[in-house]
Formats: C-alpha cells, structure tokens, sequence
C-alpha cells in the first residue's frame, strides 16, 4: 500500500516529527517551528518560499506545465497541555504539547516535499506547500489567504488532512459535501443586583437567573429546531459571584455553538437572544450576547472527493459521517474548492487509543508514510 519511494522517506520524516514535537509552540509564536521547517525546504531545494501572517510558510514548486496549482496544507501549532506520555521525545517545553498530531502533519507535508522535489521532471502541476500557523484559536487561514497564498500561483485545489485516532490507523476517513461543523465562540454576560446573602430580595441573582439559562437553552433548541438538524449548544465555562454571603450581581458564560451552516447558526443566535430577552423580564436582569472566532462549515468539494475516493484502495476508503469537531481549513474552501480528509491512527495493539487533545495522546510513526503516499495519490492520481 506505500511505495517504495516513499518507504525510503521513513527515518527522514521520524526524524522531523520527533524534533518538532520535543519543540511545541502555540498559536503565531511558532517561530522555531517556523524556523525548522524553512531550513528543511531550502536543503530539500526549495527556492520559492514566502514567510506569511508571521511564521506562516508558503513553497512553490513549479511544475513542467503550470496547468493547474495544487495545494497542500499542514497546520503548525500545538497546544497548552502538560505532556503525560513519557515518551523518549516528549515535550521539552514545560505546559505545552503536540496533542493534536500537527507535529505529524508537519512532518507528512515536508516528507510529501522532498518526495515531489525528487520527482519534479514527473509532475506537471505547480504545487503550492502550506504551513499554517495558529489553527487552534484564532485561526491562521485567512490571514494567509489574505496576504496572497492562493495566488501566484493562483491555486485550483486545496487539500488538507488531520491523523485521527477514531478511525484504524492507514485508513482515510472521508465524505463528500459538509464534514465537519462551524464553530463560534459566545460570550454570555447576565447582570443582575448585588446584595447581602441574608437579604436576597434586595438584589436580583445573577446565578439563578445563570441556572434557568443553562437549563432553559437545552430545552429551547429541542423544542424549537427539528431534531434532524445538528445542533450543539455547549457552555463551557461559567463564572460568577464574589463570596459565599453575598447575592451575585454578574454571571459570565463561555459557550461554543456548532451547526452545519451559517443560516442554522443565525437561527440559533436569534432564538438564544429571545431567550435572553425574556429572561429579563422574567427574572429582571440584563444580558449581553458576543459572538466572537468564528470558523465556517468544512464542505468538501463533491467532484474532488469523488475522483479521491475513486483512486483511493478500496480496503483504505472509509466513508463517515460529518462530525462537529471545527477546523479552519474551511476558509481556504470559502476561496477554492478543497478537501479535507482524517487519516486513521487508531492502534489499540499498541496502545494509540487516546483522543486528540489528550495529554497522552500519541500515534505509530508508520501513519506518516500513509499520509504522504495519500498526498501522492491525488497528484498523480
């Protein structure tokens, strides 16, 4: 199933994972990682390189032809999570780790560019390698799109994948059409009126009126919405109140709303603020409603997965249903047509069981073969 001009990649692509992910860096201060990656390009060979949004990086191999840009993307950033695998290259930096396999797909993406480098008399297309920063927060993709990645070369396809524990490992998890969900991040504040413990009727409880909301909200989109419609409304955080004797005068909510489309989320938003809206004068207080990061629906071009699918081996193909984890990459679709895809690293043999964002998560090192032969596939497929 994996060639043998990739198998010979093997050592140089352990090798990378191993170093960047002993060096986890966070959102756009992924400077050493930056740094890594652009010193590997060069000796690869690599002469057309741009620093984008900071410690993003932008190589282009032009191709015999030009016809058509492909692109591939790699995200760069780790998370603030304090390792826990014990592994001989585990994180040397206190409070941080690669829990979310970026340090693979890093290393898939500088694997799949020496192989091209290698090949470069064979291949007809420009190929454009992307390295993003900063996928986990605030989101590094429109920044670079809007400092020129998908231009000169002006881009036709994207692709991108993500290793994923949920699937047997050397699987490809893929669907046509909406896979994965929009997220937006809600920032809910209720104020009511301070008072003495002793005297609640002098002041206005911001935690009761919290605790109807976090009750209420459920109900509300259960009744309110069809049950086919996907929906997740989760309250993540709440803080309020200053000491055990005293009425709280505010309660703060951190929420993440995910749906399958803006229209669906807007719905929400405006039902969600009615409910607000009634609460204050059911339970005379005031509410704010803030919507902030925001990423769109990863939607897969049709046609680009079908003709995926169709060269993929069938033994490797797994056809799933959308899920609502986020990502955005789905900026770059808003742009080009693109695809997105998991790549199974699921190995209870050898104990590769733990989730993405787990501090224990890990995965066998023979996943990041089967990512570069699937990069290859689609170039030359």
């Amino acid at each position: 199933m994996i060639d043998k001009d990739i198998l010979v990649l093997k050592d140089q692509v352990i090798t990378h994972r191993r170093w960047l992910h002993k060096n986890p860096e966070i959102r756009f201060e992924v400077y050493d990682t930056r740094n890594y990656i652009l010193e590997e390009l060069k000796r690869i060979g690599f002469t057309e390189i741009k620093v984008l949004a900071k410690t993003g990086i932008k190589a282009v191999l032009r191709g015999r032809t030009g016809d058509r840009t492909l692109a591939f993307r790699a995200d760069m950033d780790a998370l603030a999570i304090e390792e826990k695998t014990g592994l001989p290259f585990a994180s040397l930096r206190k409070g941080y780790m690669h829990a979310c396999g970026h340090d693979g797909h890093m290393s898939i993406l500088l694997g799949f560019a020496k192989w091209i480098f290698n090949n470069k008399d064979k291949i007809d297309d420009n190929i454009v390698l992307v390295f993003q920063p900063d996928e986990e927060l605030e989101g590094g993709a429109q920044p670079m799109i809007e400092e020129g990645l998908l231009e000169d070369p002006k881009v036709d396809a994207i692709f991108g994948l993500h290793i994923m524990p949920d699937l047997p490992q050397g699987k490809i998890g893929l669907r046509k059409g909406p896979l994965m969900a929009q997220t937006s991040e809600v920032d809910i504040e209720i104020m009511g009126k301070s008072a003495h413990g002793a005297m609640p009727y002098k002041g206005v409880d911001a935690i009761v009126a919290a605790a109807h909301f976090v009750t209420a909200i459920q109900s509300m989109l259960t009744r309110t919405f069809d049950p086919a419609e996907e929906i997740v409304f989760s309250i993540g955080k709440i803080q309020g109140g200053s000491s055990r004797n005293i009425i709280a005068g505010k309660v703060s909510m951190e929420c993440t709303v995910r749906t399958f489309s803006e229209e669906l989320y807007q719905a929400v938003k405006e039902k969600t603020v009615d409910l607000l809206a009634g609460m204050e004068k059911s339970h005379r207080i005031k509410s704010t409603y803030k919507d902030g990061i925001y990423y769109p629906p990863v939607i897969n071009d049709e046609e680009l997965t079908q003709k995926i699918i169709d060269i993929l081996p069938k033994e490797q193909y797994i056809r799933i249903d959308p899920v609502m984890i986020s990502e955005d990459f789905s900026n770059y679709q808003k742009v080009v047509p693109g695809v997105f895809s998991f790549l199974g690293s699921g190995n209870p043999e050898e104990g590769h069981i733990h989730p993405l964002h787990s501090n224990l998560f890990d995965f066998d090192e023979e996943v990041l073969l089967y990512g570069i032969q699937y990069y290859k596939n689609i170039l030359m497929g």
